[in-house]
């Protein structure tokens, strides 16, 4: 009894020990700490006049920003430039800042924030049961002069509050999101080819994906294509970087919207440096597809802007000799997949019977010199392709298989759209288009 006496009174000792040590951390508990800052932070949070401006980075990639105004109540109001109307509709919802191992703050019922976080790919896309991989509640890291930054509790998003100014609440509450996405949208779509020149001659082709939110530079490098890209978010002026994007040292951050001339600019080394429009792409075909693009997709059809005549007479000899074939088959599209790491093709061909899809895949290796000039080598057909290789032969094995080809973009008469063209190069009157993608 006296022994297990002494181990009780030892363990007690010990515990209280090491409790007191525990204790006195700036002469205060760990719950007192916390406490202090959650009452810190909520305050911080009310006490912006004029909200806060916010940018999400969600681990899915992209970038959202918000607009936020809390209130003492629990209550916070947000835009987003998730869509036009978020861009232009408040939203009301209930927030809290909690005690939850760090200062956490929480968006505890739902608002556009969910929106990212929703598990029905219908109502955002991304992945069923996840969304796009972001968070709707997030811990308090710390905070520096006007800037707040948290970290997603469940997915690790990234999300930085910035105070706003009056101007930037006063133009958030007339649409001015809206506007910003607007002007982008409208700008990339007039304008498909973009550089800029940072500090030498060599065009860096610059990409704004308004719809994956994805903001790319991408340059030849000694017939090597270099290319760097993160996430970006709308701003009242125009997008912000998730992180700097670099080019031989000089960085990009931002690119600002100058409503006066039409462009949009950034400043490198305390200096402006504008987005040019191209009349023509940056980059040639063959350093970009497998990369920007993966595919040329030939359509259903007898004849297509870019077709050459020995191209139409062969298709045409192939279809008819399917349709004649002991399976009645209709020649369909042709796709033809790059693969620029295997140095692989493939020619995926659609072929119906009725109203029943079939698809044949012609696999190919191949090789490309350093002027872009490509000699496909043939592989063993898969699937349904073995019943129409003698049909197909008019394309594969008298062209496709023993010709050398280079790619090269061709402009649609009607539509404008940039095609991607093949070109025999000893069959010079042997060409063919197809959609890029």
């Amino acid at each position: 009894m006296k022994k297990i006496l002494l181990y009780s009174l030892l363990s007690f000792s010990l515990f209280t020990g090491c409790k007191k040590d525990e204790t006195l951390v700036d002469g205060q508990r760990p719950e007192e700490r916390i406490t202090e800052a959650v009452t810190k932070y909520s305050n911080t949070l009310t006490g912006s006049t004029y909200g806060w401006k916010a940018f999400l980075y969600p681990d899915g990639g992209g970038g959202y920003s918000f607009y936020l105004n809390f209130n003492k109540e629990n209550k916070v109001t947000m835009y987003a430039d998730l869509d036009y109307d978020p861009a232009q509709k408040s939203m009301e919802s209930t927030y809290k800042v909690r005690a939850l191992q760090n200062p956490t703050l929480s968006f505890d019922t739902y608002n556009y924030m969910h929106i990212l976080a929703d598990p029905n790919p219908s109502t955002f896309g991304g992945v069923a049961g996840w969304g796009v991989y972001s968070d709707f509640e997030f811990s308090i890291d710390k905070e520096t002069g006007d800037t707040i930054k948290l970290t997603g509790k469940l997915l690790g998003s990234k999300l930085v509050l910035v105070k706003a100014t009056q101007a930037e609440k006063t133009s958030y509450d007339s649409k001015g999101l809206y506007n910003s996405i607007n002007t982008t949208v409208n700008y990339t779509t007039a304008n498909k080819n973009l550089y800029v020149l940072l500090g030498d001659a060599t065009k860096v082709q610059t990409t704004i994906d308004v719809f994956n939110k994805i903001f790319s530079l991408t340059w030849e490098d000694n017939g090597d294509v270099k290319t760097t890209s993160t996430g970006f978010a709308f701003t009242l002026t125009g997008i912000v970087l998730k992180e700097p994007l670099f080019y031989k040292g000089k960085k990009i951050t931002e690119l600002t919207w100058d409503p006066v001339k039409g462009v949009y600019y950034t400043t490198v080394d305390g200096v402006r440096v504008e987005v040019i429009i191209s009349a023509t792409p940056i980059l040639p075909l063959h350093l970009l597809i497998g990369i920007n693009y993966t595919t040329i997709t030939a359509p259903n059809g007898t004849t297509y802007p870019g077709w050459s005549a020995d191209f139409q007479t062969r298709r045409a000899s192939a279809a008819a000799a399917m349709l004649a074939g002991p399976y009645g088959l209709r020649l369909d599209k042709m796709t033809f997949k790059f693969n620029t790491i295997q140095k692989t093709m493939v020619l995926t061909v659609d072929i119906y019977q009725g109203a029943t899809r079939f698809v044949g895949d012609f696999p190919y290796t191949y090789t490309k010199t350093t002027a872009g000039v490509y000699k496909f080598t043939a592989g063993a057909p898969t699937g349904n392709a073995a019943l129409i290789v003698a049909n197909m032969a008019p394309l594969t094995t008298q062209r496709l298989d023993v010709n050398q080809f280079t790619l090269d973009y061709f402009t649609h008469p009607t539509t404008g759209a940039v095609l991607g063209q093949f070109k025999s190069v000893e069959n010079p009157g042997f060409t063919f288009t197809g959609t890029l993608q």
